[in-house]
């Protein structure tokens, strides 16, 4: 018999797209525009942030009129203007270095050679820091980085046709609790092909196939945490509601998105050929960008060369999806709440 759905203030507590701050209570944001929705919560929760914000957004509309090869510098700056507004909301001290540099490896110009650093210090490492990123290697690559982004992989695993399949699609994404103990996990439904035991097999190690159904492939994680009873007094529920928040976080790890009408969820499984990076979308998007504005700065023919030669359709699909996706996930971050386009009606 499936566990009944946690809910909160009467309403099922399904999985939130904010990582570190998520509002689990509240009711989904519908706006047709999120940099308009974001600006007037700005001017009533955090003003000076606001004209950070008003340049990310200049920014990200100057992008939609350039071509591949000049873009990437206008949407970077657009990211880390974001960035420093979310960090500037959430009380995050940064320097004013960007956090994050790019390198060329090689004679062979490949997306492989395509260095990143992450650094110590800078808007991209106070982003990491907030979010509590568990990844400890500081270098990598552009194509790994590619890799590990979900709203681009159909357009990765058509350019690198050998790389194997990071992402398990997954629904009802939903928190549950136990029906006469006081704990509660995540579950999500897994659909089709990927509804076997050999998938089953590349989960996360936090995730677990749950043999409580005969009739669907569902998986849960398999650290459960502590809810409150019955009749619980206002600390206790907010200490329960703490726990969960933390433990959101740590799941978001192994949960990503895709920003859609309605959002698309997946899990980023643990399979060899496929490099999983222990950083969330945000970081991976803004460092990925910065390699590309370096490259539409300082070598716009190795950029070009990208753009005319095999990899032309992932980088085009990069340079073009990523400004939504990101400013969807830095949305409902700097928000804690969860954002939607109308015309469209989501669980929960």
């Amino acid at each position: 018999m499936a566990a009944p759905e946690l809910r909160i203030k009467n309403r099922a507590c399904y999985f939130r797209k904010s990582i570190s701050t998520p509002s689990l209570s509240s009711e989904r944001v519908l706006a047709r525009d999120a940099f308009e929705f974001a600006l007037l919560w700005l001017k009533r929760h955090c003003k000076e942030a606001v004209p950070y914000w008003e340049q990310a957004r200049a920014y990200y509309q100057a992008s939609g009129h350039l071509p591949a090869e000049s873009s990437p510098l206008t949407s970077y700056y657009c990211f880390l203007n974001a960035v420093k507004a979310l960090l500037i909301v959430k009380g995050q001290k940064f320097s004013d270095r960007h956090g994050v540099s790019g390198d060329f490896e090689s004679s062979k110009r490949a997306l492989v050679n395509e260095q990143i650093n992450f650094q110590g210090g800078g808007v991209i490492a106070a982003l990491s820091r907030y979010l509590k990123e568990a990844e400890t290697e500081n270098v990598c690559n552009l194509k790994d980085v590619l890799s590990n982004l979900p709203f681009i992989h159909r357009a990765f695993r058509h350019t690198f046709t050998s790389h194997s399949e990071l992402f398990i699609p997954v629904r009802n994404v939903v928190y549950r609790k136990h029906p006469d103990a006081n704990y509660v996990w995540l579950s999500a439904d897994v659909d089709g092909r990927f509804a076997d035991g050999r998938a089953m097999r590349t989960l996360p190690d936090g995730l677990e196939r749950d043999g409580g159904y005969d009739d669907r492939c569902v998986v849960r994680t398999k650290r459960r945490v502590r809810w409150h009873g019955h009749g619980a007094d206002d600390d206790e529920k907010r200490r329960a509601l703490a726990r969960l928040k933390t433990f959101h976080r740590k799941c978001r790890r192994d949960f990503t998105y895709i920003s859609a009408s309605p959002d698309l969820w997946y899990i980023k499984r643990s399979i060899s050929g496929a490099k999983s990076i222990k950083r969330y979308n945000l970081t991976l998007i803004i460092a990925a960008m910065h390699r590309l504005s370096e490259l539409s700065r300082y070598d716009p023919k190795g950029l070009k060369l990208y753009l005319e030669g095999k990899d032309n359709w992932l980088l085009t699909e990069f340079i073009e999806l990523s400004p939504i996706q990101f400013v969807d996930e830095l949305v409902c971050e700097m928000t804690s709440l969860e954002f939607s386009v109308p015309g469209v009606r989501p669980r929960g």
